[in-house]
């Protein structure tokens, strides 16, 4: 079940007051559909102020007990935790600063004691943009209200600049890295960021045999 997860998590963040909350927004599959029991849950989280160190090593513990497969707390289900501090997004500049990022193909780091840190973030343009044009708000203004458009151009980057790093997960990720290679192919053509089985619905027809068989099976 997705909403005792969501739900948690959102506790959580209003509770601790962590980096002083302006907003907290539900995206990907999770808010437009498609959502899979192995999808990852895709949570942003827009603060006024960096987290310290004692809120991320706080926030790093409390993710790791309810997410994904290896979750200690039931119902666990993988959790991608996204946190940006507005005055690093606005005004805008690219690549964007991070500033807390949690995924479960983080997690053995993070089980050896390594704490997510600021960092640049060239993916930052996409998740901005996919919050403005499709997220569903858990707390705070309306995104399109806090969060600053990204120019077509950082979006182009952006993709450009991800997509080395994409490939080289392509073994044993290839369902996802393939739905994504059709997401990136589609936002390049029309500037929108649609859900990944949306895209390669649109992809599909241009493809010849066998790459149409493969994506589709994707």
């Amino acid at each position: 079940r997705v909403e005792p997860v969501i739900e948690r998590l959102h506790r959580y963040l209003k509770r601790t007051r962590s980096g002083d909350l302006l907003g907290v927004y539900l995206f990907g599959s999770a808010a437009v559909g498609g959502l899979r029991t192995d999808s990852d849950i895709d949570v942003l989280a827009v603060l006024r102020r960096s987290l310290s160190q004692s809120d991320r090593q706080r926030l790093t513990d409390f993710l790791l007990q309810f997410s994904g497969r290896r979750a200690t707390v039931a119902p666990g289900r993988p959790l991608e935790v996204t946190a940006v501090v507005l005055d690093d997004v606005l005004p805008w500049n690219y690549p964007p600063v991070c500033d807390f990022l949690y995924g479960e193909w983080l997690r053995d780091e993070f089980l050896t004691g390594r704490m997510p840190q600021r960092h640049s973030n060239p993916d930052l343009a996409v998740t901005i943009t996919t919050v403005r044009q499709h997220a569903t708000r858990l707390q705070g203004p309306h995104p399109g209200d806090l969060l600053p458009p990204v120019p077509l151009k950082d979006l182009h980057r952006s993709i450009h600049d991800n997509l080395a790093a994409l490939l080289d997960d392509l073994v044993g990720d290839e369902r996802n890295v393939l739905l994504t290679l059709a997401r990136m192919a589609v936002t390049l053509e029309t500037g929108r960021i649609l859900p990944k089985h949306e895209a390669a619905d649109l992809v599909l027809p241009s493809l010849p045999e066998p790459h149409q068989s493969l994506l589709s099976l994707a």
